[in-house]
């Protein structure tokens, strides 16, 4: 299946069987982002600069690791409490300025599959 970046012009794959596999095929995102711990933040994540995956990275998919990503999934699917995902704010002092406010430092995996899941945003923890 394949997902479109909130802000980029962009798009990203992940495998059927793996959307499958994680009971996400009658999945509709109800709430901004996934439940997580008290105290995370959400944050839109067209705020967010997606984090960098390696194609060519020893994984499973496209820099992916399979049991990762299904593991985060099926919790989004099943309502469990996932980590929040740690990300530090960016400098606003470039030339041209970046679009994002934040950057992932931990939690590639859980942005990806928030992203594919449809939701808006992203429980963090601004480190």
């Amino acid at each position: 299946m394949r997902f479109r970046f909130p802000l980029l012009p962009a798009e990203f794959e992940i495998p059927d069987a793996w959307w499958s596999d994680a009971g996400m095929n009658a999945f509709c995102a109800r709430t901004p982002a996934y439940r997580s711990a008290l105290g995370a933040i959400a944050v839109p994540l067209r705020e967010i600069e997606p984090p960098f995956r390696n194609p060519e990275a020893m994984r499973d998919w496209h820099g992916f690791d399979r049991e990762r990503l299904v593991r985060i999934l099926n919790g989004i699917a099943a309502d469990t409490v996932i980590a929040p995902v740690p990300v530090s704010t960016l400098a606003r002092t470039g030339f041209p300025e970046s679009p994002f406010r934040y950057r992932i430092r931990d939690g590639l995996h859980r942005f990806y599959a928030s992203v594919a899941a449809g939701f808006e945003c992203l429980p963090v923890v601004i480190e």
